[in-house]
């Protein structure tokens, strides 16, 4: 394994395996956002307790799909199953005790959800529950799995790369079941499988909702598909881009999943052209994503920039390009909002806040993200981030900071600005 994925893996580790009530009790805001909620459900026939907060999108609910997931699954009692994007708990919970002679292994993309899981299993004291924080960037050796659980992902690409991992880490003849909603996208991921395993069954629909069933036949019977081999899907690789700013580019690195991907986004790329001298400061970009805004901040002079995300794929491909670039000022972690640099204080916190899509905002994470920013930057130090003009972002810094500038806009996006006043 490259030292540099090593390096990865420690940084998503080191927050899994920590305790996020430790964590949060340096917060100096409310624990309304950063608290996790014990709730129950109705799940495979019995009532289970699991975890779940704001931040994780439609925290409050169990998904119909994976309802379906849990109802179609059938395990042996000495199966080994692998829950890959199965929420926050409560599938692999009911899940593990239908196993009880073998093990249930969980991976997701975002830490919110690997640390409810792991809240989840010490709760229901489910010894073979494993929350592996490595699946993200790697795969078994060797296939091991007779039963894979995927819930499917926001991305084409990444539903790919989670296909290809099952497909690798199954044993011949063992299943996948795939669920998800009809207008999330799951007509072309059991296409896409089809075309992996060569053949498809659907085992049930409900509420706008269907499951699959695949079968791992024989690999030399038949031709996989050609994307499993497209960089940043094929086990070890990296999508390469590069991004232009005036006479300035940077050679990149992505995976799939990770925010505007390969590209520059309309709202970061506003955000940067506000970005001004920041020689001998420290800085901080919050939902970094492959890390340009930190980057930009670190070429714009600041002598320190931390970057901070809660998914898995964005701070490994953050991490790897800090070490193709050779920027040692810069620093990434895994992150729900701030909590693993709470220790820390900034001169300036720069954000392309990820909490909405479309028309729904998620306004609860905004303020605590602006709640933390404000504790988090040194007297005279400011909050600069760029949103949707229809994000009344500038409301909830005026009601922490006491104001709030418009510097730039667009007619899709505003920069706004808020300075925390010395008193």
């Amino acid at each position: 394994m490259a030292e540099s994925q090593r390096h990865i893996l420690a940084l998503i580790s080191s927050f899994v395996n920590g305790t996020p009530t430790d964590i949060i009790d340096h917060m100096p805001i409310p624990l309304d956002y950063y608290s996790y909620r014990e709730l129950t459900a109705d799940l495979g026939g019995e009532q289970v307790s699991y975890y779940s907060k704001p931040g994780i999108p439609d925290w409050e609910i169990i998904p119909p799909a994976h309802y379906l997931l849990i109802d179609s699954a059938q395990p042996t009692p000495s199966d080994h199953v692998w829950c890959i994007n199965c929420g926050t708990g409560a599938i692999a919970s009911v899940m593990a005790k239908k196993v009880p002679q073998g093990i249930i292994q969980v991976s997701t993309n975002d830490i919110l959800s690997l640390s409810a899981t792991r809240l989840c299993r010490n709760k229901n004291n489910l010894d073979n529950l494993y929350v592996n924080s490595e699946t993200p960037l790697t795969i078994p050796l060797e296939p091991d799995f007779e039963l894979i659980l995927m819930g499917i992902s926001k991305g084409r690409d990444l539903n790919r790369r989670w296909l290809l991992h099952a497909w690798l880490a199954l044993k011949p003849g063992g299943r996948l079941l795939v669920a998800g909603a009809n207008d999330q996208g799951i007509h072309s991921v059991l296409q896409d499988a089809a075309d992996l395993f060569h053949n498809l069954t659907i085992l049930a629909y409900k509420k706008g909702n269907r499951v699959a069933h695949f079968i791992k036949s024989d690999p030399a019977q038949h031709t996989l598909p050609s994307w499993i081999q497209y960089p940043g899907i094929a086990p070890g690789t990296w999508k390469p881009f590069q991004l232009r700013q005036g006479d300035f580019s940077w050679d990149l690195v992505g995976l799939p999943g990770v925010f505007s991907n390969a590209t520059l986004d309309a709202g970061t790329q506003l955000l940067l052209t506000t970005l001004g001298d920041l020689s001998g400061k420290s800085a901080l970009d919050v939902g970094c994503g492959y890390g340009i805004i930190g980057f930009t901040a670190a070429n714009r002079g600041a002598i320190s920039v931390d970057l901070v995300d809660s998914q898995f794929l964005a701070v490994a491909s953050c991490q790897e390009n800090i070490s193709r670039l050779r920027l040692p000022g810069c620093q990434v972690y895994c992150s729900d909002l701030l909590t693993a640099v709470a220790d820390k204080s900034y001169a300036c916190i720069f954000s392309n806040p990820p909490f909405h899509a479309g028309h729904q905002v998620d306004y609860q994470t905004a303020q605590a993200l602006i709640a933390s920013a404000k504790a988090a930057l040194e007297p005279g130090g400011f909050l600069q981030l760029v949103a949707n003009r229809f994000i009344r972002y500038d409301r909830i810094m005026t009601e922490h900071f006491g104001n709030a500038t418009v510097l730039a806009q667009t007619p899709a996006y505003h920069v706004l600005f808020s300075k925390k006043e010395t008193v």
